[in-house]
């Protein structure tokens, strides 16, 4: 078990531990005064049933991402927005969803909560400032690119994701990267006195080491010390989330994307999205009358938007939203993922804030068309000019598109056409690990983006 889930499962079981003695404890204080034993056991189930859902929407505010812990204004930010969101989720379940549990007075699951906040803050705080002063892994990047020394940088800035870059190792006639943040050296040098010297856990490789039989001999010499030896584009995105374009060809796409049939997570992936549509056609069917007659009175032009769209093996479909910008739009100056516009118009700007505009698009779902989950779909003219400057970029059709995704979560401007080359990454990430559980994380952090957002 790596470091990491054995930090992972730390943090859990801590977050577990505090909210039950938050609850124990706020009991115990809330009845101190009273000669009645505190009603512990009328409150252990249904707030059983309530951290369960603390815990799940502790992950969508991703507070389970080493990515954003540490003591930082946004990781405290992010903690106190789950916490009221994870007490009025509790008001709803106890006092609306069912009321059976008969949880009173109802200031006890104000004290709660509170108590709850304090524990859990305290507890994150102090497990942020340890994880950043534990011991790290030691890291040499055998083999010098862009890519590697980016990931150094990000790595040393980032230390509670468990990795400490000590030193770069050059592969003789491989490219000359100048200044570099940490020692180097080259392949001619003895690597397993530079091991012992540095006290390197993991050494991170390049394809090319592979590739050269007397570099894989000296590697061969490390096993007996212990050492962790990865390729990098494994580590890269093992830590980002991405998958590097610079270091990835047509190997690559036959190791990772190839011949790998998900029958069954695209049966009940498509079962879930039908699913999914029918519970949400009943208050699309409220909201849709409102929101076009809102549409009407707010400016001229049909209530619906389509446009073509480039889906699932290049095939084109209708893309349908809900129209957020003036008639003729379309030929007026402006430009995609350019934030605010002036073609938008007044309830078209509240529905893109909202996210709301996407809603018809659940006609596209039924169709098959999309899934709710997947690499946003473009339109054809944008994919002839990307295919041009970006390798493999045809590759993000394998898989059916979505209204959201692993890049959407991910990324403050996924719209943006020079953020093209970085939602490629994240989209190639997403189709070689795609699965129900990260299809349920990516449904859960959408919830947050949307939260945090101020709108498109």
């Amino acid at each position: 078990m790596s470091n990491r889930k054995i930090k992972l499962i730390l943090l859990v079981w801590g977050d577990v531990v505090l909210l039950y003695g938050a609850l124990l404890a706020s009991l115990i204080l809330r009845y101190a005064n009273y000669n009645d034993t505190p009603p512990i056991p009328q409150h252990y189930l249904p707030f059983s049933i309530i951290f369960a859902f603390w815990l799940i929407i502790f992950g969508a505010f991703g507070l389970y991402d080493f990515r954003f812990i540490k003591n930082s204004k946004q990781f405290i930010y992010r903690l106190l927005r789950a916490m009221a969101t994870n007490t009025v989720l509790a008001a709803l379940i106890l006092y609306t969803f069912i009321p059976a549990f008969e949880i009173e007075p109802r200031r006890n699951l104000i004290l709660i909560a509170l108590t709850a906040t304090i524990f859990i803050f305290i507890w994150r705080y102090l497990f942020n400032l340890l994880i950043i002063r534990a011991p790290a892994a030691r890291v040499l990047f055998f083999g010098i690119n862009q890519d590697s020394k980016e990931l150094a940088d990000y790595l040393l800035k980032n230390p509670q994701l468990g990795y400490r870059p000590v030193a770069f190792m050059a592969i003789e006639g491989g490219e000359k990267m100048g200044p570099l943040p940490l020692p180097h050296f080259t392949s001619q040098q003895n690597l397993i006195e530079i091991i012992q010297n540095f006290g390197i856990d993991t050494v991170v490789i390049s394809r090319e080491i592979k590739e050269n039989r007397t570099l894989v001999a000296v590697l061969f010499q490390v096993i007996p010390l212990g050492v962790a030896v990865l390729e990098f584009p494994t580590f890269y995105e093992m830590n980002t989330g991405r998958i590097p374009l610079s270091l990835i060809g047509e190997v690559w796409f036959l190791e990772n994307l190839v011949g790998i049939r998900k029958n069954l997570y695209e049966f009940f992936k498509r079962g879930l999205d039908i699913v999914l549509v029918l519970l949400l056609a009943i208050p699309c069917i409220l909201l849709f009358p409102i929101i076009a007659l809102a549409i009407k009175i707010d400016s001229k032009g049909p209530v619906f938007f389509w446009q073509r769209r480039v889906g699932k093996g290049g095939k084109e479909f209708g893309l349908v939203k809900f129209r957020s910008m003036i008639k003729d739009a379309e030929s007026l100056n402006g430009l995609k993922g350019s934030g605010r516009d002036s073609r938008h118009t007044s309830i078209g700007s509240f529905l893109r804030k909202n996210y709301a505009d996407e809603l018809p698009q659940i006609f596209n779902i039924l169709r098959g068309d999309m899934s709710f989950i997947g690499p946003r779909p473009e339109r054809p003219e944008y994919i002839r000019g990307l295919k041009l400057k970006i390798p493999f970029y045809e590759m993000r059709l394998l898989v059916p598109p979505g209204i959201t995704g692993w890049a959407q979560i991910n990324m403050e401007n996924d719209a943006s056409v020079e953020d093209a080359p970085e939602k490629m990454q994240y989209d190639l990430y997403y189709i070689k690990n795609r699965s129900l559980i990260l299809d349920l994380l990516i449904m859960l952090k959408t919830v947050f983006t949307i939260l945090r957002r101020e709108g498109r």
